[in-house]
């Protein structure tokens, strides 16, 4: 029985429009995903482009996707890489998130350790926890010392967008109501993030509480996460990232 399900499942496989939503669906959450695992305070990972892809249907098990694209650091000038990933999203809607795998064409240097230090000593020497507020401001507009912030929120969200994504979601932009440290006795920095997250097949701003940890060692933990109640949609239709 087992064989003959391989077999079907082998069968029921079909080339995509790489262009098409289906292929930017799924190859938005590898880039999540990826932001997740290696994105940080000074790095976050763009996809540039879906150059091959296609779907094969699992019986009894889901919809998997074989994408071949392109990404690249948003935030530092290192060569664009070759990136191919798997991504599965599961019939049974019990599943907490699609499966993703990646390989990128080569491992990433870390090549921002001393920006990474730097903002660690600064955040975890300061006399009061760090609060604020609207990353980025009404007019787009982000404070210096708060873009490591924000490129942290956003490799944060990466987990959330992952962890909350079926073939139905397209979840893309996000911007921080705001911010605030907890301080801790151990190495690491905590920070609880209220963010809109922009839902575009439905066009909501979804709200969302976020508790991270992140230090240069361990990198980047989602504690906690929280989809919270809607908020007025027309308090933030004009902020993105």
């Amino acid at each position: 029985m087992m064989s003959q399900l391989l077999t079907q499942a082998r069968r029921i496989m079909e080339t995509i429009n790489p262009s098409f939503y289906p292929a930017s669906r799924a190859a938005a959450v590898a880039e999540n995903y990826i932001n997740y695992k290696l994105g940080g305070p000074n790095r976050l990972y763009e996809q540039q482009k879906v150059t091959s892809a296609s779907k094969q249907s699992i019986v009894g098990v889901g919809n998997k996707y074989y994408l071949e694209f392109v990404v690249k650091d948003a935030l530092n000038e290192q060569p664009a890489m070759n990136c191919t990933a798997e991504v599965l999203y599961y019939t049974d809607k019990q599943q907490n998130a699609p499966n993703v795998t990646y390989t990128l064409q080569a491992e990433p240097q870390n090549y921002t350790a001393a920006k990474d230090k730097e903002f660690y000593k600064r955040i975890k020497t300061r006399c009061e926890p760090l609060v604020a507020e609207d990353i980025p401001d009404k007019f787009g507009n982000i404070a210096p010392d708060m873009e490591p912030i924000l490129h942290l929120a956003l490799a944060a969200c990466g987990f959330v967008k992952w962890q909350n994504s079926t073939e139905e979601t397209f979840y893309r932009m996000a911007v921080i109501n705001s911010v605030k440290q907890l301080i801790r006795d151990d190495a690491a920095l905590e920070f609880h993030y209220r963010m809109l997250i922009h839902e575009m097949v439905s066009q909501e701003m979804v709200p969302w509480l976020i508790e991270i940890l992140w230090d240069p060692s361990e990198g980047l933990r989602v504690k906690n996460q929280q989809r919270l109640p809607k908020i007025n949609p027309d308090e933030n239709s004009s902020r993105h990232t």
